[in-house]
């Protein structure tokens, strides 16, 4: 990411492979996704690179999960030009590298949106309606049968008494 490049975008994320010992890091700086690893404890960090792609153009909230060399990083992604949008369609997607970072494979997780609108970064300071998902994002890999598991939030199922989204929470495994 150039230098100076705002990354105050709320939960940077932090994995450790537990049968490699290797750190995985994953942030967004409101449009894309970084990626960094190590292999020494944090001592050296490969270059970061960027891990969403068309048409995830703007994402935000990684979280990042590895086992065995396999690393999921799953985002909430939009081909809105900003997470501002109050017309942006969100998707939740997972991208996979099984090489440190040098390639990620990106796929859709839900065939529908999982929020439509803003998505506010900056905590207690978002207007309503903009922080819908909660904070509540999760990925895990079954050590059993390498696959993920992924625990996001949607709000486009329900609405409340008023009309207003009511947010649920969606458990999505992936296939063989």
């Amino acid at each position: 990411m150039p230098l100076f490049t705002g990354l105050n975008n709320v939960f940077p994320a932090l994995t450790v492979d537990p049968v490699t010992g290797n750190l995985y890091a994953a942030w967004s700086d409101a449009h894309t996704i970084g990626f960094s690893a190590s292999s020494d404890q944090g001592s050296h960090w490969t270059p970061t690179v960027t891990v969403n792609i068309a048409p995830a153009s703007t994402a935000v909230f990684p979280w990042i999960s590895a086992y065995g060399g396999t690393v999921d990083v799953v985002y909430y992604a939009t081909n809105a030009s900003t997470k501002d949008d109050p017309t942006a369609v969100w998707n939740v997607y997972v991208a996979q590298t099984l090489n440190d970072g040098a390639s990620f494979a990106q796929s859709l997780v839900s065939n529908t949106p999982n929020h439509v609108g803003v998505i506010c970064t900056n905590g207690i300071a978002c207007a309503p309606g903009t922080r819908n998902l909660l904070d509540l994002f999760e990925v895990a890999i079954d050590p059993v049968n390498g696959r993920a598991g992924i625990i996001y939030t949607d709000d486009t199922l329900t609405k409340d008494s008023s009309g207003a989204p009511l947010p649920q929470i969606v458990l999505a495994q992936q296939q063989p």
